[in-house]
């Protein structure tokens, strides 16, 4: 029977395909959904604060040298004008009544004075490190010369090859 009915009434059947493109095409596909919650979540330009801090940091560091490095006026321990002025005679050096010529050249050989068993040779001119021992009677050539407000200091070299520095008065001609 029921091919009977359906052959006398037939019923209009739209196929599946005409279905589909008979939707509604007024639908709006939003493809940059992405992009609005990107506008939201936009990333910050990147702070300066640490640039801050840095510039403050030297800011204060150059504060502190100033004050321990700045001279001060009224300080109990400044000097006062005439030993001011006497210092400013020392650091000048001797003068020329004052010099005297070396005793030693270069490329002279001495030796310790004859009532020193041994001694330390300094490390430099000025006596702050210290030096090689020397003993009395080995030979030393003189390979340079310094005056001081004291007098003469040498720079001298041991047969095996050690430096160092020693007074005149330390030495005699061998």
């Amino acid at each position: 029977m029921t091919a009977t009915i359906a052959t006398m009434y037939p019923l209009p059947r739209p196929s599946g395909w005409a279905v589909l493109f008979a939707e509604d095409s007024d639908k709006d596909l939003d493809f940059d959904e992405g992009f609005e919650e990107d506008d939201l979540h936009q990333s910050k330009p990147p702070s300066r604060r640490p640039l801050l801090w840095l510039l403050l940091l030297v800011l204060v560091g150059g504060v502190v040298y100033w004050f321990l490095n700045a001279p001060t006026r009224n300080s109990p321990n400044s000097p006062s004008m005439h030993t001011a002025e006497s210092l400013e005679e020392a650091a000048s050096g001797p003068s020329v009544e004052e010099m005297f010529p070396p005793m030693f050249h270069e490329n002279q050989t001495v030796v310790l004075t004859e009532g020193l068993q041994e001694s330390m040779l300094m490390g430099n001119p000025t006596n702050s490190e210290p030096g090689p021992i020397v003993k009395a009677g080995e030979p030393l050539t003189i390979l340079d010369g310094l005056q001081q407000l004291h007098g003469w200091i040498y720079q001298v070299r041991t047969i095996t090859g050690k430096m160092g520095w020693v007074s005149e008065e330390k030495l005699k001609k061998s």
